[in-house]
């Protein structure tokens, strides 16, 4: 029977306060030093370095994982920053971060062993996350890398409402360009540089005999695309808008745009200029707030900015969406609603 004799002990942390700078992120922030761990008889000993934002490790953030051989790890600014933000530490607020050390048998984890618990004072700045713009023959801009389109982001999320179409391969550009940077899945036969979500809604693929590109699945229609680009999750979601339709006879204004108020039953109505695609030209004011809809009355068919009220140029649904607010000087301007791209645009005659 293999018996634990002595638990890992974290003797020394090389300070006990740490300022992380974004200027340097890749500088050396922390090492944490333990001592071994005794068996009973000669195994494969790894380590688990963890952190919290409390001593009960309601919530651990694995910091890294270790052989037998090595019981030291510096970690950069930028690893102690993940780390911080991961646990829900405030950006540039000092906070108290954990760390404990856990000692297991081969890759099964027997044996745990937990080592005593010791903390550092720590002051995380911002994360700041990627853009990501969409690509191909399944999306609502094709092949052209120069149209790729942008996706809304909020902190680790990037969300858009925008077409997707069954069957079709496509990918995420890191700008408008076809270089340097492209994302995909994480699954073997795609080039390892273009590796990047590790988790993906199941109606996204990888795009056979490509080892660029997914494909997407589901039906065609508007999906709710939504990236988490946090490190430890880089998940990829399309979830069907609750509005799978985009091409509409007619749709309407709403708001304090052209007289009407908010009176649904006497919204404006667009022009329909393309598939999906509508416009209205009116005079608008500093206060502007409006939304669109596509019946007259205050039913299922609403589109506002997305998440909240403001000027984002993203669409999003009745549920996910507030007024679109404009700052106008009185001039004329030209709104441009796009349904199956997701998007919006006011722009001065």
């Amino acid at each position: 029977m293999i018996e634990t004799k002595q638990a890992p002990i974290v003797v020394d942390l090389s300070t006990d306060k740490i300022v992380l700078d974004s200027n340097f992120p890749k500088n050396p922030a922390l090492s944490v030093f333990w001592d071994a761990t005794q068996y009973s008889v000669p195994t494969e000993i790894q380590y688990r370095v963890e952190a919290s934002a409390d001593n009960k490790f309601t919530k651990p953030f694995t910091l890294t994982t270790l052989k037998e051989s090595t019981r030291t790890s510096t970690f950069t600014a930028e690893q102690m920053n993940t780390a911080a933000v991961s646990i829900g530490l405030t950006p540039y607020v000092e906070g108290t971060m954990y760390i404990r050390v856990i000692s297991y048998l081969g890759t099964n984890n027997s044996m745990v062993s937990t080592s005593n618990i010791t903390s550092v004072k720590i002051t995380p700045y911002k994360l700041s996350y990627p853009d990501f713009y969409i690509v191909g023959e399944a999306s609502y801009v094709g092949w052209n890398a120069g149209s790729a389109q942008l996706f809304y982001k909020s902190d680790n999320f990037s969300t858009i409402y925008t077409y997707l179409e069954k069957d079709k391969n496509f990918r995420f550009l890191g700008q408008q360009d076809w270089n340097p940077t492209n994302y995909s899945i994480n699954a073997d036969g795609i080039k390892d540089a273009y590796k990047y979500f590790k988790q993906a809604s199941s109606n996204i693929i990888k795009a056979a005999g490509d080892d660029e590109n997914m494909k997407f699945t589901g039906d065609t229609g508007i999906y709710k695309v939504t990236i988490d680009a946090t490190s430890e999750i880089k998940s990829l979601t399309a979830v069907a808008s609750p509005i799978f339709g985009y091409d509409f006879a007619e749709v309407y204004l709403v708001g304090n745009v052209g007289g009407n108020g908010w009176d649904a039953a006497n919204a404006l109505t667009m022009t329909k200029v393309s598939t999906g695609v509508y416009e209205f030209v009116t005079t608008l004011v500093a206060d502007t707030e409006f939304k669109i809809i596509g019946q007259k009355s205050w039913g299922s068919l609403e589109w506002g900015d997305i998440s909240s009220t403001g000027n984002s140029g993203f669409l999003a649904p009745k549920g996910d969406n507030g007024n679109i607010k404009f700052v106008g000087d009185g001039s004329s301007y030209k709104i441009t609603v796009n349904l199956k791209g997701g998007i919006y645009t006011i722009k001065k005659q």
